[in-house]
């Protein structure tokens, strides 16, 4: 502890501390402009832009399971800025207002506020990665370190409309509101008629079908507490390699989980209630992913983020500083400022040197295929191509989830790509496959034009040339639904 009390001390010069604040949201600001957006970032874009009105936006997000909100900012943003700066124009006073207030507001030391701020998901899932999970912490925060304040309650109440964790989110702030006296009936109200508004944009369709599925409860359970120990130790690998939104090796992952929710309750042992509301939260994300729909970990991380807010609370109301509290906040923001030296040493996502590849070679208006469906989601954006979808016969630009497809082995591919050259003629393949070309029944018949590698993201890109013996032939399948107006972020050159 000699070391922390030296670092407090350090900190506490007034000069210093500005120093290290601004060192803080000059990094967050540098991430956050220079990110390359990753698939769920164009989805969410393209379906806020492309909806020809209102009503067909609520359309579309019965197919998305998110309620509205991020969705209008975006829209609205559209009206002022061209659209390749729409999402960093929306995200980064998004960021630094997140930013701001865990530094400032948070009742922690300097020195764990500093730690925090660098933390792996602040900066990067929270502050760089443009999606409504930014805009649902920011609210959350509100809520809860400005709980003395008016302003709280049009957070909690907007917490809903951002996603259905902070939903359940809000109901955690409400039970800090009823403990310390704070409830509000108006308050109440507009909760309660935001949670209802939310509810009904987020009814699925009768046809929507879940992007992952389960994998039975074995397994699921093993998978999810992995996530949970990758909030303890965010050093998230394939294989040897850092890659976003990947846990550690199993053998770390999963005893690093069950000592994350011991920490957390340990930490929170001298109030029952927080100690609920944290083991309650981590059992719902459990039991949701195990028997619903499996979150991601930048989901789940969000338990973190509350025991955060939890021991910060109990230190306003006199409980002390801990060396396991610290440490693993320590790990965190050594993950963190890693993940930030690989952003800006490779781009996050490499669908923007895909499109640049494309048109370079004037394939732009070329009749393009995707598989799996969801991976030509940067490229349709950045370059308005619309994509086939295998077995479909028809077109898309942003995915609607409302078919899964039946290919699942090569030679199921190989007959479905046959299938469209016999009706179209040649064609190129966008995938994040790559084919095993001489073993295929016509090697002849595919040819590849490059491989992009992946970004942080670990998706890679492959284009191929299907059939370039043969001429491309019309007509083109047509659209799939839903109506939608064109998007072009850029000209990529």
């Amino acid at each position: 502890m000699s070391l922390t009390r030296s670092l407090d001390k350090l900190l506490a010069n007034q000069w210093f501390w500005a120093c290290c604040v601004t060192a803080v949201i000059t990094l967050q600001t540098l991430l956050t402009i220079q990110h390359q957006p990753w698939l769920d970032e164009w989805q969410a874009l393209q379906i806020a832009l492309q909806s020809p009105s209102t009503a067909h936006l609520f359309e579309n997000l019965r197919y998305e399971g998110h309620p509205p909100l991020w969705y209008f900012m975006l829209r609205i943003v559209a009206i002022f800025v061209p659209v390749a700066w729409v999402l960093p124009t929306v995200q980064l006073p998004i960021a630094l207002a997140i930013q701001g207030i865990l530094l400032f507001r948070l009742s922690l030391t300097r020195f764990e506020r500093l730690l925090i701020a660098c933390s792996f998901y602040v900066l990067i899932d929270y502050g760089t990665i443009a999606r409504s999970l930014g805009l649902g912490v920011l609210l959350l925060l509100i809520a809860i370190l400005f709980r003395r304040h008016k302003l709280a309650w049009v957070a909690l109440a907007l917490l809903p409309m951002a996603d259905f964790l902070f939903g359940i989110l809000s109901l955690v702030c409400l039970a800090i509101y009823g403990a310390e006296k704070r409830l509000s009936r108006p308050g109440l109200a507009l909760w309660f008629a935001m949670g209802l508004a939310a509810a009904w944009s987020v009814r699925p369709a009768p046809d929507l079908i879940p992007a992952f599925w389960l994998n039975g409860i074995v397994l699921d359970s093993v998978v999810e507490l992995m996530r949970f120990g990758t909030i303890l130790l965010p050093l998230q690998m394939d294989g040897l390699q850092l890659v976003w939104n990947n846990s550690p090796p199993p053998l770390i992952a999963l005893p690093a989980g069950i000592v994350f929710l011991y920490l957390g309750t340990t930490l929170l042992r001298r109030e029952i209630l927080a100690q609920a509301l944290f083991l309650g939260f981590c059992a719902l994300i459990f039991i949701f992913s195990v028997a619903v729909y499996p979150l991601a970990i930048r989901h789940a991380s969000l338990a973190g983020l509350l025991l955060i807010l939890l021991v910060a609370r109990q230190r306003e109301r006199g409980g002390s500083r801990t060396v396991p509290f610290l440490l693993w906040l320590a790990a965190s923001a050594a993950c963190g400022l890693t993940a930030t030296a690989i952003n800006f040493m490779r781009p996050f996502d490499t669908a923007r040197q895909t499109a640049h590849f494309i048109e370079r070679h004037g394939l732009q208006d070329a009749h393009w295929v995707s598989f799996p469906d969801s991976r030509a989601q940067g490229v349709s954006a950045l370059l308005g191509i619309e994509f086939e979808r295998l077995e479909r016969n028809c077109t898309q630009s942003f995915i609607r989830w409302n078919y899964r497809s039946t290919v699942k082995r090569r030679i199921d591919l190989e007959r479905e790509l046959n299938r469209i050259a016999a009706r179209a003629g040649g064609f190129h393949l966008l995938s994040d496959l790559e084919l095993p070309i001489k073993r295929m029944q016509n090697p002849q018949g595919y040819r590849l034009l490059t491989h992009i590698p992946a970004g942080y993201d670990g998706q890679d890109f492959y284009l191929y040339h299907i059939r370039p013996d043969l001429p491309e032939r019309g007509p083109r399948p047509p659209k799939c639904e839903p109506a939608r107006l064109p998007l072009r972020v850029l000209p990529a050159s």
